[in-house]
């Protein structure tokens, strides 16, 4: 007998006698069999108008951009997919007043949320990426942009997700989003050239190291919120 088929005579006979324990990985897989795509964006069809609304602004502030201010516009644009889905989709979620409630026998809200958070972060991902793409003029500029977007997306995202993980009011989401769109807001028009002049001064190899910092911060805490015990209720 080969040592590979040892293995997995051992395996077969663990799987018989004890319960394995589940990782996040598999825990993932069975919450998206279990709940479906509509569940875990609200609403499917929501969710497409809101993505093509988002797309459709994003490219109509890039094209009426101008160049000098190209990562001004690109920083301030990278993480709005995830803002939008995450401010409409969680806010309903908890407005609702269920959001407590709206689980499985298996599955915690927590670990739910932290199964939006996940689908939220990866369309943020591409969206940053694009954004990136479409902000960039010659290639030189896109390697510039490209961890910018990234590092804003990352803790725009680290910064949602720690409140989706700790803060249960309804409103904490959408005032949090609220915060984060003024300051984007105000700082590009309060300083201009100055605001335009520090984030292509940063250099990007920094960015780079925020934006790894940040993403493998997100995953933690996603991978937390999914290994996330259920506490039973005995009556």
């Amino acid at each position: 007998m080969t040592e590979n088929d040892k293995n997995k005579s051992i395996d077969y006979i663990l799987s018989q006698g004890l319960e394995t324990v589940p990782t996040a990985r598999m825990r993932m897989l069975e919450l998206i069999k279990s709940l479906g795509l509509r569940f875990i964006f609200w609403d499917t069809a929501y969710s497409m108008i809101f993505t093509a609304v988002t797309l459709v602004g994003a490219l109509v502030v890039l094209a009426w951009s101008p160049e000098v201010y190209s990562h001004s516009a690109a920083a301030a644009i990278s993480p709005l997919m995830f803002l939008m889905i995450t401010l409409f989709a969680e806010t309903a979620e908890r407005a609702g007043g269920l959001y407590e409630l709206k689980q499985t026998c298996y599955y915690t809200a927590t670990q739910i949320t932290s199964l939006r958070a996940m689908c939220y972060s990866i369309l943020g991902f591409v969206f940053s990426i694009l954004v990136a793409t479409i902000s960039a003029t010659e290639t030189e500029l896109f390697w510039s942009l490209l961890p910018l977007c990234l590092c804003v997306f990352f803790i725009c995202a680290c910064l949602h997700v720690s409140v989706m993980r700790w803060i249960k009011h309804k409103w904490a989401i959408a005032t949090v989003s609220s915060v984060w769109a003024f300051l984007n807001l105000t700082l590009p028009i309060a300083f201009a050239e100055k605001w335009e002049a520090f984030l292509r001064s940063v250099p990007s190899a920094a960015v780079y190291i925020v934006a790894v910092l940040c993403a493998a911060t997100l995953v933690w805490q996603i991978r937390y919120m999914f290994m996330e015990e259920k506490n039973y209720v005995v009556a």
